[in-house]
């Protein structure tokens, strides 16, 4: 096996690695054209998408001898250390300097560009120019590291690793899933669009976690529903446990909706809940088909809550996914409005989300006209214009709620229909919410 086929996805990075490689293996290729290999290479990104793998890749397929430098002794000694690793490198070159999770090299906040570690390595990646030294380096947090230390002629590439989306973590969770025995029909693509945009490591975690809980109940497979009890546990931090024990403190970026102790009777609450949740994923539904993965009504831990996780499609459209995360967001309200004839209560952040969206779409993208932009050479608020924006914003608000309640009375019977699912079951996937729709007759809206 190949050193690069180790890393699962990430073709684009991959072929740009096995370049850098090639320049280190095969010297004498690229000076007949009059160029050498990149001094340097900085890998990052959060933590657990694959740094260090990519960085062993490197390494292995260079078949150059590696000195690896991390932080393992107080600051004075790893100066010292720091400054041993580059000599070794330089007397056994060709050679590789592995410098892991370099953002670490010294104590204190992101501001600390003239730490004596940092310095240190600047000093020593001049030391060894034209010496066949590479310097090889991961990190986190970019921002820690001082811009002299990342410029070109010591780092000459900079590649950023992001989480896996689409089809690479379609890959990488087929991979992680090719040893565990689950059910027939639980397939890669259904789990990745459940958590797309996970690092690798939550990926690797929330398959394992469903298989202890598919082994604890002595399950003769691994089921979505240990997937997803394990998707609550892992990525949403839902303690386990039955609807009597529920948090609902979960990210922002999956459209919470975050409703507490507002009724005294919980089953009348519960019902709100249920329909509040079945009205983001139905107006999500209807603009973007197969856009949501994951809804959930619960109330563990003494609180009810819930929230509808979404999957972009990278067929859609800037400017129409936008708008439709709006409707979306509205939708909750707008079922609530249709179902019980009340503006629904608990809908605040739900209307944070869609001013703010809103208001974006007005000043940035100019919906409403070029007119309503703050252009950034500007000097000074205007409050002329800031009274058009929001009355702009407040006509549009109000135009995207009308939408979301239209979207909801012509397709009453799929948001009940939602709502009995998730008053049953406490939590839906993609899977679903798609049979639950092909049993019901859709009437698309146009945005």
């Amino acid at each position: 096996m190949n050193a690069f086929d180790k890393i699962i996805g990430y073709s684009a990075i991959k072929r740009e690695l096995r370049q850098i490689s090639d320049t280190l293996k095969n010297k004498d290729v690229y000076a007949r054209l009059g160029v050498s290999a990149p001094k340097g290479l900085l890998l990052y990104g959060e933590p657990g998408v694959g740094k260090s793998l990519m960085a062993s890749a490197v390494i292995e397929d260079s078949g150059r001898k590696v000195f690896t430098c991390r932080k393992d002794k107080p600051n004075g000694d790893f100066v010292k250390e720091i400054k041993a690793t580059f000599d070794k490198a330089a007397e056994n070159a060709p050679s590789i300097v592995y410098l892991d999770d370099m953002d670490k090299f010294t104590n204190g906040d992101e501001y600390h560009p003239d730490a004596e570690e940092y310095v240190t390595v600047q000093s020593c990646i001049d030391e060894v120019k034209g010496k066949q030294v590479f310097v090889l380096a991961t990190a986190n947090n970019i921002r820690c590291l001082p811009h002299s230390l990342q410029r070109a002629g010591r780092f000459d590439r900079k590649i950023e690793v992001f989480a896996p989306r689409g089809k690479d973590a379609e890959k990488i969770i087929a991979h992680y899933l090719k040893d565990k025995k689950f059910v027939d029909g639980v397939d890669a693509r259904t789990i990745a669009r459940i958590i797309d945009g996970r690092s690798c490591a939550e990926l690797e975690t929330v398959i394992n976690e469903a298989g202890l809980y598919a082994g604890f109940e002595r399950a003769e497979a691994i089921t979505m529903d240990h997937f997803m009890e394990a998707c609550l546990r892992t990525i949403y931090n839902v303690p386990a446990g039955t609807d009597d024990d529920y948090d609902d403190d979960c990210e922002e970026e999956y459209e919470i909706t975050q409703q507490k102790n507002l009724l005294e009777d919980s089953t009348k609450f519960l019902s709100q809940i249920v329909y509040h949740e079945a009205g983001h994923a139905v107006v999500s539904e209807i603009l973007c088909p197969e856009s949501v993965t994951l809804v959930s009504a619960h109330n563990r831990g003494g609180g009810n809550g819930g929230f509808v996780r979404y999957y972009k499609d990278p067929g859609f459209a800037h400017l129409y996914w936008s708008k439709s995360r709006i409707i979306s967001a509205l939708g909750g309200a707008a079922a609530i409005e249709q179902k019980y004839g009340i503006f629904g209560t608990g809908c605040g952040y739900d209307l944070d989300i869609a001013f703010d969206r809103t208001r974006d779409l007005v000043v940035n993208d100019c919906v409403c006209g070029l007119h309503l932009h703050k252009n950034k050479s500007m000097c000074g608020d205007s409050q002329h214009l800031w009274s058009e924006q929001e009355q702009a914003v407040s006509a549009e608000i109000e135009k995207y709620y009308r939408k979301a309640k239209e979207i909801i009375s012509l397709n009453m019977d799929f948001c009940e229909k939602v709502a009995a699912a998730l008053a049953k079951q406490r939590l839906l996937s993609a899977v679903d919410i798609k049979r639950i729709k092909s049993e019901c007759k859709i009437t698309s809206v146009a945005l």
